[in-house]
């Protein structure tokens, strides 16, 4: 018990992780029927009104207290970032290029949290962790690269670039997240925080891109509708609340590279789900992603 409770924010990391490979499976199935814009808003609108019920029933205000200035502040500014924006070249990058291909450059973003926290926070990682942190990312690495290209593969320059961009705004939520929590702000407040500010800011988005003018045929799709709906409760509602934990009660490294496995437990989603076809070098990309999770489990840093 006492191993679990010392490593708790690295177990939330790996159960957030568990909770987006779901969650990119859900949203891919729906984008492709209703839209990554309209996927998106649809989410965070859910999220959230799964968030303020549950902060009302837990401290029994649906909203954290206003009088927190600097935490509306930078946890806000990280949901518009992470949660809108990221996100939403995240998704569109699953349509242009496919879902594993652009989950592949999406898991270069713990090396783009860490460099930040390093220079922001004067975060050093020791010898173990730096290590588990390389193994993790490149065991990711041979394992997306090593799968049979999507056939949804259309527009690839254009979803390389939306995933790295993606994987830049996750890295920037994530620190100022980070900061948000300094004071001991509980994980669903601050949850909350960041995904008022990003349904605010997508549903912006959203009118200034004329993205709610999509085809309704699109959008009314029961199956999409439904896809939509599970992807916004195992992501943004419990797996963002998770991620909120982990980087609170574990170095952003660290947590970081272990919520980059998600890529790895896509493997067996995608090939059930989105038709997509796997390579024998996928064990050897598994094998280098567990022992790197590993070390950083074992490290005492």
């Amino acid at each position: 018990m006492e191993l679990i409770h010392s490593k708790a924010g690295e177990i939330a990391a790996l159960s957030t992780a568990i909770l987006w490979a779901f969650t990119a499976t859900f949203f891919t199935l729906a984008g492709r029927r209703i839209g990554s814009n309209a996927v998106n808003l649809l989410r965070l609108v859910l999220a959230t009104a799964y968030l303020l019920v549950s902060h009302w029933l837990i401290y029994g205000s649906p909203v954290p207290d206003l009088s927190l200035r600097s935490e509306w502040f930078y946890l806000g500014i990280s949901g518009a970032i992470g949660l809108a924006l990221g996100d939403s070249l995240l998704f569109q990058s699953f349509l242009d290029l496919g879902t594993q291909k652009a989950m592949v450059i999406m898991s270069s973003w713990p090396i783009f949290s860490s460099l930040m926290a390093f220079f922001f926070f004067g975060e050093s990682l020791n010898s173990f962790e730096l290590t588990g942190i390389i193994l993790t990312i490149s065991g990711i690495s041979i394992v997306i690269a090593a799968k049979v290209e999507s056939v949804h593969e259309v527009r690839p320059v254009r979803g390389v670039v939306l995933a790295l961009g993606g994987a830049i705004c996750q890295a920037v939520g994530i620190l100022l997240a980070k900061e948000g929590l300094m004071k001991g702000l509980p994980s669903l407040s601050g949850t909350v925080m960041r995904m008022v500010f990003a349904t605010i800011t997508m549903v912006i988005f959203s009118i200034c891109l004329k993205a709610l003018q999509e085809k309704t045929r699109r959008k009314l799709d029961p199956k999409g509708l439904m896809f939509a709906f599970f992807g916004s409760i195992v992501g943004p509602f419990l797996g963002v609340w998770l991620s909120l934990y982990a980087v609170a009660h574990a170095k952003v490294g660290v947590a970081s590279a272990l919520m980059t496995t998600s890529p790895v437990l896509l493997i067996p989603l995608s090939a059930m789900f989105l038709g997509d076809r796997l390579r024998k070098s996928v064990i050897l990309g598994t094998f280098i992603t567990v022992i790197g999770s590993v070390l950083l489990f074992v490290s005492k840093g």
